[in-house]
């Protein structure tokens, strides 16, 4: 077992966990009509139920992981064919490896959404909580852009700049 696959599968399931805990702990701090929108003021304009806001999030955090675990299923599936335009043809010769660096590297994304929403749904309590004066949290779309081009560029440096271990036969 490689590094990368601990850390994107722990990473994963203790981001689902840890996301499960803040949407259980927000639906509680939140008042009856949750400010979702926010006007140049900082006070909310556009509300919505706390069950709504409670089901999105659910929602998405689960549809999001079933759909990785689908897509993870069709890479297994794919032939070695399938990745003749990587450059570094290294990576052909042992398939089972290739394989499993992109299931990773897949892996990796909805640990980082997840992580996302998270910090989403705790600027949401915050934002909701009349003792809390701090309304800007624009750094949080930033910092997800961050995320996902680091998740995006890191296959290809993966893929060009590394090479898999191939066992040699004696």
């Amino acid at each position: 077992m490689s590094i990368e696959y601990f850390i994107s599968r722990v990473g994963r399931y203790l981001s689902i966990f840890a996301f499960i805990l803040v949407l259980l702990f927000t639906y509680r701090g939140l008042p009856d009509s949750v400010g979702v929108h926010f006007g140049v003021d900082g006070r909310g304009d556009g509300f919505m139920p706390k069950n709504q806001v409670f089901y999105l999030f659910g929602s998405i955090m689960f549809g999001l992981n079933i759909l990785i675990v689908l897509l993870v299923s069709m890479v297994n599936k794919l032939p070695v064919t399938a990745f003749n335009w990587i450059p570094n043809k290294i990576w052909l010769k042992d398939h089972k490896q290739l394989i499993g660096v992109i299931i990773n590297w897949i892996n990796f994304l909805p640990t980082i959404i997840n992580v996302f929403l998270l910090l989403i749904l705790r600027a949401l309590l915050a934002l909701n909580d009349e003792r809390t004066f701090n309304t800007d949290y624009t750094y949080l779309l930033v910092l997800g852009i961050v995320f996902l081009l680091i998740w995006l560029f890191y296959i290809p440096i993966r893929l060009l700049f590394t090479s898999p271990k191939i066992e040699e036969e004696y």
